[in-house]
């Protein structure tokens, strides 16, 4: 079946606000095995939006809809899908009550146009919102001979996605025989272009399991989708590519491999949290030019308290010297940007937090700052455990964003403290 998105705001055309709505549904249908040809972002216009509608069920089975479905005078959405399929509105007691239990749940009072908002499209399936107060809306019905379908979302993030997988995802997968799988492996140090010309045969030749590789920001995704009758069958299939692909030419770059989308979205960090709990060893960082993103990553994954012990941001040469141990005379020689500082960082944060393993950053992130010797982009990393320590220095191509340089220190870090528990380095 082919699904289409629509996202619907004025905003979104102004650039007011970034469509992260289109990007994150399209990776969720294409995860199930849906095909997708066209994504549309049109405004609040009744006329448009129709016609929007119209065209899009003219060339595909399912459209996905976000936004234009809160309590004010521009959230059409509904009265345009309801227009399109016949359908009359009416107000259904069982959402009204869902939307006032929610302003009871947040202690706030209800304006009267939040009822609008329980007018829906007769016959629509309805999915109640636990994270907001519009609901999502499943229509479906013989337009031009052939059976349609339109699911509709709230526009905020916030609700959109959570929604999505909660209420459109199981309804997605109703409408197919077929169980749909997907495995992710996850490679570091070859580009995109270079892992698809790799895999281009296998690529080529596979039409179940299908084989896609997809550019993150610091790695290269491989993604493996077999449809079958059976969830055991596809997820055999799908190992069984697997397999193939690490006896291959990119087998040296695969770092890890997850099924879902949360372990996708955190693969290096989680990744590197189970290579120190298989150790049972404990962690610190050292960050200057991070601030602390390292640690803050770590954190941010539930239970990492059992590896995490802490981090010292030394942005300032004296902490470094004072807290951490870096000796004047290797700041005065080497500077703050070095590898030698970066071992004693690594070595003095292992040191004073008394963790088994210490990564260390120390680098210039920008805009400023850069010179011909040290220009900006030059990060400079430590590792230090029992064995003793390794010192690297990379050169990211970021001159102009700040904030991707020290994502990008940030993901090197981790998979640098992986590569040593590996014995790579």
């Amino acid at each position: 079946m082919i699904c289409e998105i629509i996202c619907v705001g004025t905003e979104l055309l102004l650039g007011e606000i970034i469509n992260t709505d289109g990007a994150f549904i399209a990776r969720e249908i294409a995860a199930l095995g849906f095909s997708s040809y066209h994504q549309t972002v049109v405004g609040d216009n009744p006329d448009r939006l129709r016609a929007a509608v119209r065209e899009g069920l003219t060339r595909s089975d399912i459209i996905i809809m976000t936004g234009g479905l809160g309590p004010t005078c521009d959230d059409i959405t509904k009265v345009a899908v309801a227009e399109v399929f016949g359908r009359q509105m009416y107000f259904d007691e069982a959402t009204r009550d869902d939307i006032e239990s929610f302003f009871n749940r947040i202690g706030r009072e209800m304006t009267e146009n939040n009822l609008s908002q329980a007018m829906i499209p007769e016959g629509a399936t309805i999915f109640y919102n636990k994270w907001g107060t519009a609901p999502g809306i499943a229509v479906s019905g013989e337009i031009g001979g052939k059976m349609k379908y339109a699911i509709l979302l709230p526009g905020p993030p916030a609700e959109c996605e959570p929604m999505f997988i909660e209420c459109a995802k199981p309804y997605l997968e109703s409408l197919s025989s077929d169980t749909i799988y997907s495995l992710n492996l996850h490679l570091y140090g070859i580009g995109e272009s270079g892992a698809e010309q790799i895999l281009r045969p296998i690529m080529e030749e596979s039409v179940n399991p299908t084989v896609a590789p997809y550019a993150c920001e610091h790695e290269v995704r491989i993604r493996i989708t077999a449809r079958s009758k059976s969830l055991d069958d596809a997820k055999v299939m799908c190992h069984e590519m697997a397999d193939r692909i690490r006896a291959g030419e990119v087998g040296e770059y695969i770092y890890s491999e997850s099924d879902t989308p949360d372990d996708a979205k955190n693969s290096m960090v989680m990744t590197m949290i189970r290579e120190l709990r298989a150790r049972g060893m404990t962690f610190a960082s050292a960050e200057s030019c991070t601030a602390g993103m390292i640690s803050a990553r770590v954190g941010d994954i539930p239970g990492a308290s059992d590896v995490l012990l802490g981090g010292i941001v030394s942005y300032a040469n004296d902490v470094k010297m004072k807290t951490l141990g870096v000796p004047e005379e290797v700041l005065a020689s080497h500077g703050a940007v070095s590898e030698e500082c970066a071992s004693y960082m690594a070595k003095g944060a292992r040191a004073v937090i008394g963790s088994d393993i210490a990564v260390s950053v120390t680098g210039i992130a920008g805009p400023g700052g850069g010179t011909a010797e040290k220009p900006v982009g030059m990060v400079c990393f430590g590792i230090a455990d029992k064995s003793g320590t390794y010192t690297e220095t990379k050169y990211f191509r970021s001159k102009s964003d700040r904030s991707k340089i020290r994502r990008l220190t940030t993901a090197h870090a981790m998979m640098l403290v992986i590569k040593r528990l590996h014995g790579e380095i």
